[in-house]
C-alpha cells in the first residue's frame, strides 16, 4: 500500500501543478484546425463583432469580408463548381444567441450557395442575445464534405435576466407566436405518450422474471423452437399495440392537417451569390521564395512587385490564417483590443521604400511574432506539400488599400 501511494502521489501533484500553470481554455476554433486548412481555404479580413457588451434581446452584428483562396487544397471538397456547396454560419458555444438574419453580398443566407475562388465577398450576421455569459463569437463557413472553416473571433459579454428574452415572430398568416414556447405542450404530450407506450410494452414482456436467460437456454442449449415460446396471448397483445400505434400516427396526421392547413416544406435549394466587382490590379506580385525560420518565429517572403497604379504603394499588412501582421510605419495605432486578439501590431517589416508607379522591384517582407507558435501555424512545415496562402495589403499615399492574395511553397529553416 505504501509503494502504491508513493507512485500515485507524485503523479497527482504533477497533474495539479500543470493545471494551475495552464491557461484556461475558454475560446475555441482558431488553434484546433490544421494550419494548411486555415491558410489555404477562406481568407478572412475586416472581421468585426459589435457591440462587445450586450444585454438580453439586443442585436449583435458579425460582419466582414472573405476570399475563398485560389490555393484551395485540391484534396479537399471545393466551394465552387457543380459539387460545391457552402453555408454561412456562426460559431458560438451553444444556443446562447438566436440568428435573426445572415447575408452575403446582400443575399439572404437561409440556404446554401457556392463561392468562386479568388473573388471577394462581404457577409453580415445579426444575432439576438439569448443567454447571459461571455462568449467567443466566430463567423463560420461550412463546406459540404469538408466541414466548417472557422474565422477569427471576438469576445462578447451578455448581461441581463434570461427570463426577459423574447423570440416572437409573425407568420405569413398574421399569427404572432413565441418560438421559445410555441408547440411545447404538443411536444411534451407526444413524448409522454410514446414513453408510456414504451413502458407498457417492456412491462408486458418483463412481467415475469427472469425473462432473457431462461429463453436463451431453451433455444440455444436445449434446442427448442423459438417460435414456440411466443404464446397466442403475446400475439394478441402485439396486435393491439400495432393497431394502437398506427391509429395514433394516422389520427395525429389528420389532426395536424386540420389544425395547420397552410404549410411550407423545408427549403433545401441553393441561391446564387454574385461576387463583388473585381478591383483593378494595382499590385502584381510574384513569390520568389518563402521561408520560415523556426528558432526566430520569422516568416520571410522574397517578392517581385510591379506597381500598375498611379501612386506609390507599400506593403502595410499581411493576413494569414486569421492572424494580422501590421507594418507600424504604414498602419499606426494598431493594438490588441483584447487578450487573444490575432494581431501583431508591429509584426511586419518591409526593407524597401514605396514602389513607384510603373516600377518593378524585388522586396523582402518579414512577418515575425510568437503568434506563429501560439496559434500553431508552424505546423505548415510538417504538411506533405508545405504550401501557404495569405493576403498582402498594399497602401498608396492616400491610404487606399489594394488586396493581393499570394501563395506557394514554403521552406523551413532550422538554424
Amino acid at each position: 500500500m505504501w509503494k502504491l501511494k508513493t507512485k500515485i502521489l507524485p503523479r497527482l501533484m504533477a497533474s495539479l501543478l500543470l493545471f494551475c500553470l495552464s491557461d484556461l481554455a475558454l475560446a475555441h476554433g482558431e488553434r484546433a484546425q490544421q494550419a494548411g486548412l486555415r491558410t489555404r481555404t477562406i481568407q478572412w479580413f475586416d472581421t468585426e463583432v459589435y457591440p462587445r457588451n450586450a444585454k438580453i434581446n439586443e442585436i449583435v452584428t458579425v460582419k466582414g469580408r472573405f476570399i475563398p483562396s485560389k490555393w484551395w487544397p485540391k484534396h479537399m471538397a471545393q466551394p465552387d463548381g457543380l459539387e460545391g456547396a457552402a453555408y454561412l454560419n456562426v460559431g458560438v458555444p451553444g444556443p446562447v444567441f438566436v440568428r435573426v438574419d445572415s447575408r452575403v453580398n446582400g443575399v439572404p443566407m437561409i440556404r446554401s450557395t457556392t463561392f468562386e475562388k479568388g473573388r471577394e465577398y462581404e457577409y453580415e450576421i445579426k444575432l439576438k442575445a439569448r443567454r447571459p455569459g461571455k462568449y467567443h463569437v466566430h463567423p463560420v463557413i461550412s463546406i459540404r464534405d469538408a466541414g466548417p472553416i472557422i474565422g477569427p473571433a471576438y469576445w462578447v459579454e451578455v448581461t441581463g435576466d434570461p427570463a426577459d428574452f423574447e423570440n416572437k415572430i409573425e407568420t405569413l398568416t398574421g399569427q404572432v407566436i413565441d418560438l421559445e414556447t410555441w408547440g411545447m405542450d404538443n411536444t411534451i404530450f407526444w413524448h409522454t405518450c410514446w414513453f408510456l407506450v414504451f413502458v407498457a410494452w417492456i412491462g408486458y414482456w418483463f412481467r415475469k422474471l427472469p425473462v432473457l436467460m431462461p429463453r436463451y437456454k431453451k433455444v440455444m442449449v436445449l434446442g427448442e423452437d423459438a417460435d414456440q415460446l411466443i404464446e397466442f396471448k403475446d400475439m394478441v397483445v402485439g396486435a393491439v399495440f400495432f393497431v394502437f400505434i398506427l391509429t395514433a400516427i394516422g389520427g395525429s396526421y389528420l389532426w395536424a392537417q386540420n389544425e395547420y392547413p397552410i404549410t411550407i416544406p423545408l427549403q433545401t435549394g441553393e441561391v446564387e451569390v454574385i461576387p463583388l466587382p473585381e478591383p483593378p490590379v494595382i499590385a502584381e506580385v510574384k513569390v520568389n521564395k518563402a521561408r520560415y525560420r523556426i528558432p526566430g518565429r520569422s516568416f520571410k517572403l522574397d517578392l517581385t512587385v510591379t506597381n500598375h497604379g498611379d501612386s506609390p504603394i507599400q506593403v502595410g499588412a499581411f493576413y494569414i490564417g486569421g492572424i494580422r501582421f501590421m507594418n507600424p510605419k504604414i498602419i499606426t495605432g494598431a493594438i490588441k483590443e483584447e487578450k487573444g486578439d490575432l494581431i501583431a501590431p508591429d509584426g511586419l517589416t518591409v526593407n524597401t521604400p514605396p514602389i513607384q508607379p510603373g516600377e518593378t522591384r524585388d522586396i523582402v517582407v518579414f512577418a515575425d511574432d510568437a503568434l506563429w507558435e501560439t496559434y500553431r501555424l508552424t505546423s505548415l512545415i510538417y504538411d506533405p506539400d508545405s504550401r501557404f496562402a495569405g493576403l498582402l495589403m498594399f497602401y498608396d499615399e492616400e491610404g487606399n488599400r489594394y488586396i493581393k492574395e499570394i501563395g506557394g511553397g514554403m521552406v523551413p529553416v532550422f538554424t
